[in-house]
């Protein structure tokens, strides 16, 4: 039995939470303000620090089904569900690759080390390291589904794994370069994603190479993506579309991976202390 208080009170129990003396109408409305407070701050913290703010709440929807309309619009052909396979695991590494190398909250741990405890050539170290797993542990899984269920070679399904990684490290290079950009307008790092997802539209990533024609094949040729998903899919024995691939567009390739792994790396030192609180 409870007692029912003589003046205004709020009691927790089992039950729920009551006011008394009871004013429905009343607690109806603080209820309605309370919910008003909660979702603004949900809402503003996930865009905070952003200069374009509440627009990407409508830009990151409309880009994500303007890609799936194109998915399942204009891609109406079949094609070896390997092929596709390898193509999307080469795209996922460089989405997350290019993202999170070019995030300012990828620095700000220090690998668990105060930033006047650790020299910056541990960092590009660990980097590599946590790259080459997470591009192993992302890699094995799909050879095995290569290997298991779609029966391409062993060899080859293995043989994706090093790609993968050549892929991502180009990828996190091109993040680095970025960073000391994004961590002051964190806008562009938005613009990245909508880049990685516009993968989709300017790399042969759910069809061959050989299957573009006209504009589309002139992006495709300058789009380093269409490289590494060419040599992945050479690598399980799938396609042709390597073939009609310039070498010289391999060579610069790896000569702007070169570059750009070296220069991302030298420029991490000034990065990481513009970035630290202690700075």
């Amino acid at each position: 039995m409870i007692i029912l208080p003589d003046e205004d009170m709020t009691i927790i129990d089992s039950s729920g939470c009551r006011n008394f003396p009871s004013d429905s109408s009343g607690e109806f409305r603080r209820d309605v303000l309370k919910a008003i407070v909660v979702a603004k701050k949900k809402t503003y913290n996930s865009t905070v620090g952003s200069y374009l703010g509440f627009i990407w709440l409508v830009l990151d929807p409309l880009v994500l089904t303007l890609v799936y309309l194109f998915v399942f619009t204009v891609i109406a052909h079949r094609e070896d569900p390997a092929a596709v396979f390898v193509g999307l695991g080469i795209i996922r590494g460089l989405q997350r690759s290019l993202l999170t190398s070019s995030s300012p909250t990828s620095l700000n741990a220090q690998g668990g080390f105060p930033i006047e405890r650790v020299r910056t050539r541990v960092l590009v170290i660990s980097g590599l390291m946590v790259l080459a797993l997470d591009s192993f542990f992302m890699g094995i899984g799909i050879s095995g589904v290569l290997y298991l269920v779609l029966g391409k070679s062993f060899i080859g399904s293995l043989s994706f794994i090093p790609i993968l990684f050549l892929s991502n490290l180009f990828w996190q290079s091109a993040g680095l370069l970025t960073l000391n950009v994004t961590s002051k307008i964190p806008d562009l790092h938005k613009l990245l994603s909508y880049f990685g997802m516009g993968m989709f539209f300017v790399s042969p990533v759910l069809y061959s190479f050989s299957l573009t024609s006209g504009i589309h094949r002139t992006f495709c040729y300058y789009n380093p993506a269409t490289y590494f998903i060419e040599l992945s899919r050479l690598s399980i024995g799938t396609g042709n579309g390597v073939n009609l691939l310039p070498i010289q567009g391999f060579l610069v390739l790896a000569a702007i991976g070169i570059l750009m792994t070296v220069i991302g790396n030298l420029k991490l030192d000034r990065i990481r202390w513009s970035l630290s609180s202690r700075s």
